[in-house]
Order: structure tokens, then sequence, then C-alpha cells
């Protein structure tokens, strides 16, 4: 040591030091001293020689573990730091990129703003512009929307309109034209039933004239049967010649393509089923010529005599004609100012829902800035926190506004709240904190060689187990025979012994067992009986407490003697 502590001196001292050649020719240089030496000082000098040797042979050895472990060291650093600039290269690269996109984003979304700020601007110059010429007309001021237009003159004219409408329908239709139009007009159009001849008194008619025009009609109206039956059996004897001919006219094609068979009783078969087809129309015919035609004749008949209108019908149509005309012509003006209306009131609706979609975008494109306000202000406190903040000058400590690097502190290193008996520096520094990694680091390095070494150290457990289980299979089925059945694993004595052996642990575990139902037995006694519980108290302290016994007999007797006096 003391040796260590002069050479480090020398090189605290900057003196030069010689070492290799130039260490050897200064020995070879130097004087030699003769001096004796006896046997017992040359053994001793022998003996501390090789313990110094042994010792710095023993650090040698440390020094050359230590040497390997710190070039095993640079040699990891060095790949790390080789395995670093490929990856910071990337990182920058990245960093690079990120930063141009940010770029692009940061202008794609300042056109997109400036766009928008110009649409709401015009947006709202067309509804500035409209609210500020709401006094003066259209056509001054140019208004963009139909609500700004000032509907005072339009409504203006729509009364002044209505008025002459009004006006105009009180002299076209004066009192009295309903009349003149309509049944209660004097000129008397009626329908007049010929049945009934009271009802046929008509301005210049005579008894004569409407007796003759009844029988002629009497007449009529008993011919008409007779002579729709005529017709019609004419009509029916027209059709039936007309039918008869088509017939013929078939047949002679026929006979004129092909013969006629051979074969009577097809010919007969033929001719009964065209007689039997002519019976059921003959039948048909004759029904509807007996029962439904005269009833239906007779039912014209009626209808054809049933009513007589006379009248000035001309008169009538040409006044109902100027009437409808009227009335149409106010309708038409009616139906084209509720045209107007509704169309006015169609197209205020619908600009109305479109200035309400227009708020409703407007809303929430204001909802939609206020969160990206919200959100930048958020990332903006954010990068201006202590630790995205590069200074000037570097900090020993670390800053209370960081909570980021504040809560890495106390994970690695640990909460002030943790260990009161320790004494809490004032701040936090980063040099604690690069220690407290460090040893964190070395915790790390040490779990693992432990891991390795425990895992190794079980690995040879299980070998030799494995080694001393074959060992024990070969020394104990080696020396069984084969016909013998399982192998003895000892002698005949030791199986003697451990027969006796289970049976003496049978009987003491039902010695056991009835101790233990006698012990079971007396707690029950003594749970049931206090006075058991007291006098086993008692015994137990006769044996290890004398006092207490005492005190216990004196309180007895207090009792006995109370109770004795009461």
């Amino acid at each position: 040591q003391e040796e260590l502590q002069k050479f480090e001196e020398l090189q605290a001292s900057g003196a030069p030091i010689l070492e290799g050649r130039q260490l050897d020719e200064a020995l070879q240089s130097m004087p030699r001293q003769d001096r004796t030496i006896s046997g017992d000082q040359l053994r001793e000098e022998v003996a501390r020689l090789e313990d110094e040797l042994k010792t710095c042979e023993a650090r040698k050895r440390k020094l050359r573990h230590h040497r390997n472990k710190l070039s095993l060291q640079q040699t990891s650093t060095s790949h790390r730091l080789s395995r670093l600039g490929a990856v910071q290269e990337a990182a920058k690269q990245e960093h690079s990129r990120q930063v141009e996109m940010c770029r692009q984003e940061d202008s794609k979304m300042n056109a997109d703003l400036e766009a928008l700020t110009q649409t709401v601007s015009q947006l709202t110059s067309l509804y500035s512009h409209g609210s500020e010429g709401c006094s003066t007309t259209a056509g001054q001021q140019g208004a963009a929307f139909l609500s700004q237009l000032p509907l005072d003159d339009h409504f203006t004219k729509e009364d002044a309109f209505m008025q002459q409408l009004t006006d105009y329908t009180k002299r076209q239709f004066f009192e009295g034209i309903a009349d003149l139009a309509g049944h209660a007009e004097g000129s008397r159009y009626l329908f007049l039933d010929v049945r009934d001849p009271s009802s046929l008194l008509v301005t210049g008619e005579t008894d004569a004239a409407i007796e003759k025009h009844c029988h002629e009609l009497a007449r009529l109206q008993n011919s008409y049967p007779l002579s729709q039956r005529q017709h019609i059996q004419a009509k029916v004897q027209e059709s039936r010649m007309r039918a008869a001919r088509q017939a013929l006219d078939r047949r002679l094609q026929q006979m004129h393509s092909k013969p006629y068979p051979e074969d009577t009783a097809k010919l007969s078969k033929q001719l009964q089923e065209t007689q039997a087809v002519l019976s059921a129309v003959q039948r048909e015919a004759a029904a509807l010529s007996e029962a439904d035609v005269p009833r239906l004749i007779q039912a014209n008949a009626d209808l054809q005599a049933t009513r007589v209108l006379q009248g000035d019908y001309g008169l009538k149509i040409a006044r109902q004609d100027y009437f409808i005309s009227k009335q149409e012509e106010v309708i038409a003006q009616l139906l084209k100012q509720r045209a107007r209306n509704e169309f006015l009131l169609t197209a205020l609706e619908v600009e109305g829902r479109s200035h309400r979609e227009t708020r409703r975008l407007l809303m929430a494109l204001r909802k939609d800035l206020d969160k990206a306000v919200v959100a930048t202000q958020d990332r903006m406190a954010i990068l201006q926190a202590p630790a995205y903040t590069t200074s000037r000058t570097a900090r020993a400590t670390i800053d209370s506004r960081d909570n980021f690097t504040l809560r890495l502190h106390n994970i690695i290193v640990g909460s002030p709240c943790e260990d009161h008996d320790r004494k809490q520096p004032l701040f936090r520094t980063y040099a604690s904190l690069e220690d407290g990694a460090r040893g964190l680091n070395h915790d790390l390095r040490t779990l693992q060689a432990g891991l390795v070494d425990s895992s190794s150290v079980k690995d040879d457990k299980l070998t030799q187990l494995e080694t001393s289980v074959q060992d024990l299979g070969a020394a104990v089925y080696d020396r069984a025979t084969p016909g013998a059945g399982p192998p003895t694993l000892g002698p005949k004595v030791v199986l003697d012994s451990m027969v006796k052996l289970d049976l003496t642990l049978r009987d003491l575990e039902a010695s056991l067992m009835d101790t233990l139902k006698d012990i079971n037995k007396k707690k029950k006694e003594l749970q049931n009986d206090p006075n058991l519980v007291k006098e086993r108290h008692l015994y137990v302290d006769f044996f290890t407490a004398p006092d207490r016994l005492q005190d216990t007999m004196d309180d007895l007797n207090e009792r006995v003697q109370a109770a004795q006096i009461s």
C-alpha cells in the first residue's frame, strides 16, 4: 500500500516515470551493494517474494478479467453507437419528413382558413348589405335574397287588385242574375208529365189541342211495342238468313276442297250433334222472344213517353253561359292571385330553409373552430413545458414546472413521501436521476446474472438428480432376478423392521385418536360445568401462580362471610 501511494504521488507530481527498456537499463546501471544474507533471511525473503508473486498473479488475473469486461463493454458500446448512428440518421430523416409534412399541412390549413374567411366574409356581406338596404327599394340596393326585398308595393297592388275585382264582381253579378239563369225565372222551364192533363196547361194551348196530343201519344204508346217486335223479328230473320248464307258458303268451299266421307255412321253422328245444337239455340231464342224481349220493349216504351220538356232553351242556355263565363273569369283572377301569394310564400319558405341550413353550417363550423383552437392551445401548452424546451445554459436541477421529469425522478429515485427518515434534498437534480438510472441498470444486470446463475445451478441440480436416479435404478434393478417379481429394495431385517414400524405407527394413531376423543369429552364437560373450569384454573394456579391462588382463596372467603352475614 505504501508503494502504491508513493507511485500515485510520483504520478501526481508530474516527474518522468521510467518504463520498459529504460527501466531495465537504469536497474542494470545502479551500483550493487555487496551484503551478506543469512539462510533464514533468504528463506524469509523467498517466502515473501512468493507471496508477493501470488498476490501479483491474482491481481493480474483480476486486472485481465476487468480488462476483458471493459473490452466487451467497449465492443458492445461501439456496436450500440454504430447502430445508434443509423437510428439517428433515420430519426433525422423522419424528423425532416415530419417537419416538411407539418409545413405542408400548415400551408394547406392557412389556405383553407383564408378561403373560409373569404367565403364567410362574402356571405356576411350579403346579409349585411341586405340589412343596410332594407329602407330603400330593391332596384337601388340590388338585394341578394327575396326576404330582403320590400314587399309593401306588392301588398298595395294586391289590395288595389282585390278592390277592383270586388267592384267588377258587384257590377257583373247584380241581384236577380241567378234567378234568370236558374229555375226561379218566370218562363216556367219545367218537366211536364203527359199522363197528367192538368199539368199541360201552357199559355196559348186549348183543351182540344191537349186532348189531341194525349190521344196521339196513347196511339204511339200502343203501336210502339208491336212495331218494335216486328222490327226485332225482321232483324232476327235478316241475321238468320245471313248466317245461313255464310254456312252454305263454308259448306260449298268444303265440298270443293274435299269430298264427303263415305262412313254413314259418322255422318249420322254429325247430323245428330248439329240437330241438338240447333234445338238448343231455338229453345234459347223462343225464351228470349217470349219473356225478355217483350219486357224490355215495354220498359223502353214507358221511357220513351214518360216526360215531355218544353220551353225556350236557347235563352236559358245563353243566360247560363253568360253567368258561368263571368264566374270563370272571376275564379281565374282569384286563382291567379292565390297562385301569386302561394308562390311568394313557397319562395320565402325555401329561402328560409336555406338560411336555416346556412346557420346550422355556420354554427357547426364555429364549434369545430372552437375545438381546434382549444386543441391548439393544449398542444402549445404542452410544447411550452420545460421538458420540451432547450435552454442555452445547462441546468443542474430539475425545473419544478417539469412534471414529466419530476414524475420520472420519483419513479426511479423515489418519492419524498416514501422515506421520512432520510433527509430529502431541497432540489432534485439531473445527477441524482442519472445515478438512479445507473443503479436501476446495475440492479437489472445483477438480476439477469442471478437468473442466469440460478438457471445454470438448476440445470446442474437436475443433471445430478437424473444421474442419481439412473444410478439408483441400475443398483436396484440389476440385483433383481427375472422371475422373482418386483425387486427387493432392502434386506429382510429392514423389511421386518419397517413392518413393525408400520404396526407401531397404527397403534400410536389409534392411541392418539382415543386421546383426542378423551380431550374433546373433557372440553365438553368443562363447557357445561363452570365449577370444573374454576377447579382447573385453581389447579393450574397451585403449581404456577401461588399468589394468584392466595388472592382467589381470600376472595372466596370474603364471599362466604358476606353470604353468612346476609
